[in-house]
């Protein structure tokens, strides 16, 4: 899946993939994109920092490439979610582990929350996602990159089946290195207990409140970041 990663995945969707009650198409950047110029104005969205951005501008980030594409998901009748899948081989993220065959990177942004939020909802679209890369996709593993402080998303992470493996710094955060198998998702699902944060590396959350200071975290990176978006955010 290494080779043409967006046309690869394309072909094994159909125009609407429908998955636990939500729709996923393919983003439409005509359509799409003012939708998405507000999501990324609102002060959660900070962190892709796409905040400012003309429509032009987010429509050159937001653009399929060979390595990397979108997908918008409804709930309802009603735009909820964007989710960006991306090859890790061709992204910042592939030098700081050993890329496998079957791995998928993933980008999240939530709308917010309207004035009958729904409990629960963000855990389902991320449930959602796992069940097409993982399932629908047939990749091997599920790999995201969140910034070490959202909190909201490590805890989602867990009750997801997502694992963090080891504290990283990228060009533009300090981040958490996390993988999700068939079986880490199938094990969180009935385990009660995976409110909790599960690390192979109980020290982890630590490291994130506090050794952000240190110069292994804090300093530039030297490696060029892609022209992808730059975080895993939910409002949730």
């Amino acid at each position: 899946m290494a080779n043409q990663f967006s046309s690869h995945c394309l072909t094994q969707l159909s125009a609407i993939t429908s998955i636990n009650g939500f729709q996923f198409r393919a983003l439409d950047l005509k359509q799409d994109l003012p939708t998405l110029q507000s999501w990324f104005n609102q002060e959660y969205a900070q962190f892709w920092g796409m905040q400012g951005l003309n429509l032009a501008a987010i429509e050159n980030l937001m653009a399929a490439t060979e390595y990397k594409f979108a997908l918008m998901g409804e709930w309802q009748g009603k735009s909820l979610f964007m989710v960006e899948l991306y090859d890790p081989a061709h992204d910042e993220i592939g030098h700081h582990y050993p890329v496998a065959q079957g791995d998928c990177g993933m980008h999240l942004i939530i709308a917010p929350p309207d004035d009958n939020p729904i409990s629960g909802l963000s855990f389902k679209v991320m449930d959602a996602i796992a069940q097409l890369v993982l399932e629908k996709l047939a990749f091997s593993r599920l790999v995201v990159e969140p910034d070490q402080l959202n909190s909201k998303i490590h805890r989602l992470n867990s009750r997801v089946g997502i694992r963090y493996e080891k504290a990283i710094q990228l060009s533009t955060k300090a981040a958490f290195l996390g993988f999700c198998t068939a079986a880490d998702r199938q094990l969180a699902s009935s385990t009660p207990s995976s409110m909790g944060l599960a690390q192979p590396n109980p020290a982890l959350p630590t490291l994130a409140k506090q050794d952000l200071a240190s110069p292994s975290l804090t300093k530039p990176s030297s490696l060029a970041a892609p022209v992808t978006s730059p975080m895993t955010l939910s409002t949730l």
